[in-house]
């Protein structure tokens, strides 16, 4: 027969004070629990009634129904005084309210009364169940005889309840000691070793409060003695089941959560965010077991509790498709209905076009269900140029931080356990001090676990074996060589490389990052049936090898790396990348342009043009090898491009007879753009390449001219998309009408510029002063302005929609007419300015908002000045209650 446990520990509330000692108690009791075969769902720090109650319903009425049961509680007890003959007791949730009157409490909300209770244990089908509370006034539901009114002993049918005091006691924790006196007790009786029964627990319980006034265990039971942990006889092997409970470089999952221990409160904590917030995001640096923590922990939790949880997508290179995919089985009803988008950064990784990045963005946070992403750290930044997003990151998002103390101990030992094993003590001591000296380190030390597990002594993990590993760092490094050099014995140790550096994402510095890929595109890098063979050969090494996985997407074998743990700890992947590091994110480019003008059904404007063009002719002159897949598409490109060109200098040959000068001039925009690219720093050459490559953007009106002659009358007008221009020089710069979106502007000085209908769109311009500039129509949507000076600036129909403006300063600004749907505002400065004309009057400006527009989302929290602003629409000042 199975047995289960419901653990609860409350340790935060919203309207009384926080307790320090219930969430640990709870993971500890759930732990010993755990290794002595009982199936444990712990609910720790933060519990609201909803959970409660329905983790209750769920654990009686189905989970533990005909089973051997136990129900564990310590947090907030009470008792409120109905009447002067009619006292009620109450456990104390995390949303609990309480009402006092002359010192008593006369009222509460959102407490779970032990009448409550007592109803869900009468309705309940046990074969035995045990209680114990570790609360204030805990007795008052065993004095008061709701016990035995709710559970009928019989011959097959036994029942206890231990309650940490009398109904008129509090319960006490010392600040010295880990574990509450009642929970510190307990936990001794159940590791006092042997057979371990509730009357033996009791036993100890009474001998360790004989001494004690303070508080007065209380018991009540009828039927047989329960055992609650049974003694491994010594004579007999422990049966050890041979699966492996370690996962190695893959995530957890629903099912393999039997052996994933260590972040109950965390789970907890984004059960009950998902719960309040319709968008969630876990945060945590790469290694810190964001997955594992959703799919293993979340997941289950929430279905447990009767919601329905949507195929767990990832973004890819085309995160629509896949988040229509998702959705598509969603019926009308989203209630209780979550869709889980795991390594969320793949939408800056992969997808490279920022304005499906911003769709895609849009369309999740638009959707009427629960949405739960997972995202590395260092993303962060990317994501606050939505505003609607960066809100949602601010209020509710969840940070995932290194695993410690018990919770690491938990998560290392408890899988073995599950399987009838053990760890020996010197290992696990060398393991935790290796973890201390490892940051985000658990797919390291999930690795050699696994290795551990399959070099077992029978039933004992051994430091020995983990000596010969090579530790955490050693572990995963002689595994991933020993596959390569099995494999360069077969000659085929190129591909290893070239199939590795294929699966990373080449990132500016070393944030590089892992992308999927079909395994179709890999193999198309063969030139012939044998070069094929041996790839797919590398690729069942590398997957049979745990280095890779492969999936099914669309129809398709898609592969990837295990984890991004490999690119830092195979030493020989982190020398493959260092090397060539500019050749591979053209060849991403390359790549992701091919994708995209297959999918766009091979349009003639998705082909390669440019700056990228001439790369990837270079390319496959000088390495064919590397842009092998994309031949065709470079060539077809090459040749398009060319025909178009032909037929432009028709003209210039005709009118100017100079052919050549068309070539002088492309050679002297990739000067610029390499300038760019090379100095930075505010430098005058910087700012001169700007100035050369888009000054001739106010002229694009004149559309009847061909771009060629316009350009080489009033100057270029090249984008400057994406464009590194942090800390540049360009006050009183004519960059009206450029393409700056997506580009890097932060702390740029750009005062008396001129940027009318300029595309910023994306941009981050956190920290810029744009003071005595002219923005008119400027395009700013999902731009990061944080910190932004606008002083004097002339935004009037701008469009500043689902921009961060959080900070910024617009003293004496003119945004009439612009557009401000979904934009964060908070913080925002507004001031007058005054000066003396030229006949010494006193002259006042101010800034001006007539005719805006706004909708439901816009955050207008904090604004400072606004008695200074002129024309507030009234609509407006109806909504924020302004005079």
């Amino acid at each position: 027969m199975d047995r289960y446990a419901l653990v609860i520990g409350i340790s935060q509330y919203e309207g009384m004070d926080a307790l320090t000692k219930p969430a640990g108690d709870a993971i500890a009791l759930a732990q010993v629990l755990t290794q002595a075969g009982w199936r444990v769902t712990c609910l720790s720090d933060r519990v609201t009634y909803e959970v409660l109650e329905n983790a209750l319903k769920t654990f009686l009425e189905r989970q533990a129904a005909r089973q051997d049961a136990l129900i564990y509680f310590t947090g907030h007890g009470f008792t409120v005084e109905e009447s002067e003959d009619d006292r009620r007791g109450y456990l104390a949730m995390s949303d609990c309210t309480i009402d006092f009157e002359k010192g008593a409490i006369v009222s509460q909300r959102r407490g779970l009364s032990f009448t409550r209770l007592n109803g869900l244990i009468g309705r309940a089908q046990l074969s035995s169940l045990v209680v114990l509370l570790d609360c204030c006034h805990g007795g008052l539901f065993v004095e008061d005889g709701l016990v035995k009114r709710s559970f009928q002993a019989s011959p097959d049918q036994n029942f206890c309840w231990i309650a940490a005091c009398r109904s008129f006691q509090q319960a006490y924790a010392r600040g010295s000691e880990s574990h509450s006196l009642f929970t510190g007790a307990l936990l001794a009786g159940l590791r006092a070793g042997g057979e371990v029964t509730v009357l033996s627990v009791l036993r100890s319980v009474n001998a360790a409060f004989k001494q004690l006034a303070l508080q007065e265990p209380i018991y009540i039971g009828a039927g047989k003695d329960i055992p609650l942990i049974s003694p491994v006889s010594q004579n007999v092997a422990p049966i050890v089941n041979s699966v492996n409970p370690y996962q190695g470089l893959r995530a957890f999952t629903s099912e393999t959560r039997q052996f994933f221990f260590g972040r109950d409160r965390e789970i907890q904590t984004l059960v009950q965010k998902v719960q309040d917030c319709k968008f969630v995001a876990v945060i945590g640096a790469s290694g810190s077991g964001k997955s594992s923590v959703v799919r293993a922990g979340l997941i289950p939790r929430l279905e447990e509790l009767g919601w329905r949880v949507l195929p767990v997508m990832m973004p890819g290179t085309d995160p629509i498709a896949a988040l229509q995919s998702s959705i598509d089985s969603l019926e009308d009803s989203t209630e209780n209905t979550l869709l889980v988008v795991d390594q969320f950064e793949e939408v800056f990784t992969l997808c490279r076009d920022r304005s499906e990045q911003s769709k895609f963005i849009q369309a999740l946070m638009n959707l009427k269900l629960r949405v739960v992403v997972t995202m590395r750290a260092d993303f962060v930044e990317a994501c606050l140029a939505d505003g609607a997003l960066t809100r949602s990151i601010q209020a509710d998002a969840v940070y995932l931080g290194p695993m410690m103390g018990e919770a690491l101990e938990a998560a290392i030992e408890q899988p073995a356990i599950v399987q009838g094993a053990t760890l020996q003590p010197k290992l696990l001591a060398q393991i935790l001090q290796d973890v201390a000296e490892e940051e985000n380190c658990l797919p390291l030390l999930e690795f050699a676990l696994f290795e551990l597990w399959e070099r077992r002594a029978g039933a004992e993990l051994t430091f020995d074996s983990y000596r010969k590993l090579e530790g955490l760092a050693g572990a995963l490094n002689a595994h991933a060589d020993e596959i390569y050099k099995q494999l360069a014995i077969q000659k085929r140790e190129h591909w290893v490389k070239r199939v590795m550096l294929r699966l990373v994402r080449t990132g500016e510095g070393t944030k590089d990052t892992r992308q999927r890929q079909y395994k179709a595109e890999l193999l198309e890098m063969a030139k012939d049936d044998i070069e094929r063979e041996s790839i797919e050969a590398v690729i069942n090494a590398l997957v049979n090898g745990r280095l890779l996985v492969s999936d099914r997407v669309d129809h398709q074998d898609v592969i990837d790396l295990s984890h991004e743990a490999l690119m830092r700890s195979w030493k020989r992947l982190v020398t493959w990348r260092e090397g060539d590091r500019e050749l591979r994110r053209i060849v991403d480019a390359i790549v992701d342009a091919k994708r995209k003008w297959i999918e766009q059904g091979k349009k003639r404007r998705d082909l390669l043009e440019g700056r990228l063009l001439k790369d990837a002719g270079r390319l496959l002159k000088d390495a064919p090898a590397e842009v092998f897949g994309a031949k065709g598409f470079i060539r077809k490109s090459l040749w398009v491009r060319r025909s178009e060109l032909a037929g432009l200098l028709v003209i210039p040959v005709l009118v100017l007879g100079l052919p050549t000068e068309y070539f002088w001039r492309e050679e002297v925009v990739r000067q610029d753009y390499d300038r760019i690219e090379r100095l930075g720093n505010g430098s005058q050459g910087e700012r001169a390449a700007v100035i050369n490559l888009a000054g001739g953007c106010w002229a694009k009106e004149y559309e009847v001219i061909p771009e060629y002659f316009r350009e080489r009358v009033v100057g270029n007008c090249r984008s400057l998309d994406s464009a590194n221009l942090s800390g540049a020089s360009l006050d009183s710069t004519n960059l009206s009408g450029a393409r700056l979106m997506g580009a890097n502007l932060s702390d740029a000085r750009l005062e008396l510029a001129n940027l009318s209908d300029a595309r910023l769109i994306v941009a981050n311009l956190s920290g810029a002063s744009f003071d005595h500039a002219n923005l008119s129509g400027a395009k700013l949507a999902s731009a990061n302005l944080s910190g932004t000076s606008f002083d004097h600036a002339n935004l009037s129909g701008a469009s500043l929609n689902r921009t961060n403006l959080s900070g910024a300063s617009l003293d004496h600004a003119n945004l009439s007419g612009a557009s401000f749907d979904g934009t964060n505002l908070e913080n925002v400065q507004f001031n007058c300015f005054e000066y003396k004309d030229q006949n010494k009057q006193t002259i006042r400006e101010c800034p001006n908002l007539k005719d805006i527009k706004w909708d439901k989302n816009t955050n207008w929290k904090n604004i400072k000045g606004w008695e200074t602003v002129e024309n507030i629409p009234p609509a407006l000042k109806q909504q924020l209650g302004l005079r």
